[in-house]
């Protein structure tokens, strides 16, 4: 199997350099950059699985370099390693979906590492989930967010939603893919965000991942529940 892949970025040298050291030892796959434009440089050679960086570097912050990220390597894992200072200002980002977490300098070599480890065992899950997307007609694509708590698909089509029936059977086809003794289904169709069926699982510790698929109406999605026909 070959190495993990990881771009490390940062405008401290030595950090960087500490970090590619620490992760060399693990048997990552490592390159650095010192800044936002180098860093988008190595992607034109390098297709990281894991992007890792600081968050205020001249020119571009962090945060700015994962939104870019974020549309050319979807599957990227993106986080923030940074001083607590720069918290607050990362939060937004969080929650927006670019990273999957902010890490506080210093950080804790086993915990990192440990870590990353975790998030890519559920990227692979992601992965399998996203790949049918990858030559989706015209028209569908699909919007991946990832954070410490959760892994979200959201499939989007140029129409205003999917027929309920398609959505149905697009959902039961990934829980097929999924199909896995790890994999715990903990919610069927579920309504949410009025016309939105979704699928959701846990995949081991406190990850979940949920794939999203809009249809028409609320009353088509109340309609296909079990039961609902029943009288």
């Amino acid at each position: 199997m070959d190495a993990f892949k990881v771009l490390v970025v940062d405008d401290e040298q030595p950090i960087a350099r500490a970090l590619q050291r620490l992760l060399k030892r693990e048997g990552f796959e490592v390159q650095i950059a010192f800044n936002g434009n180098e860093a988008l440089e190595r992607l034109e050679g390098f297709s990281p699985d894991i992007v890792l960086t600081d968050f205020r570097m001249p020119g571009m912050t962090g945060s700015e370099l994962l939104q870019r990220i974020k549309r050319s390597h979807p599957l990227a894992l993106r986080l923030i390693i940074s001083g607590y200072a720069d918290f607050k200002s990362v939060v937004a980002s969080v929650n927006e979906g670019e990273i999957c977490r902010f890490i506080s300098k210093p950080w804790d070599d086993a915990e990192l590492v440990t870590y990353l480890k975790g998030l890519l065992r559920h990227r692979e899950t992601m992965a399998c989930l996203y790949a049918p997307f990858r030559q989706a007609p015209d028209g569908v694509n699909a919007e991946v967010g990832m954070s410490a708590a959760s892994m979200v698909l959201k499939v989007q089509v140029a129409d205003p939603s999917f027929p309920a029936d398609q959505a149905v059977a697009l959902i039961e086809r990934f829980a097929g893919i999924l199909a896995d003794d790890r994999l715990k289904v903990v919610g069927g169709l579920l309504e949410r965000y009025g016309g939105r069926l979704s699928f959701m699982a846990d995949v081991g510790g406190p990850q979940r991942l949920r794939l999203e698929v809009p249809v028409p109406t609320l009353e088509t999605v109340n309609a296909l529940r079990p039961g609902a026909n029943d009288a």
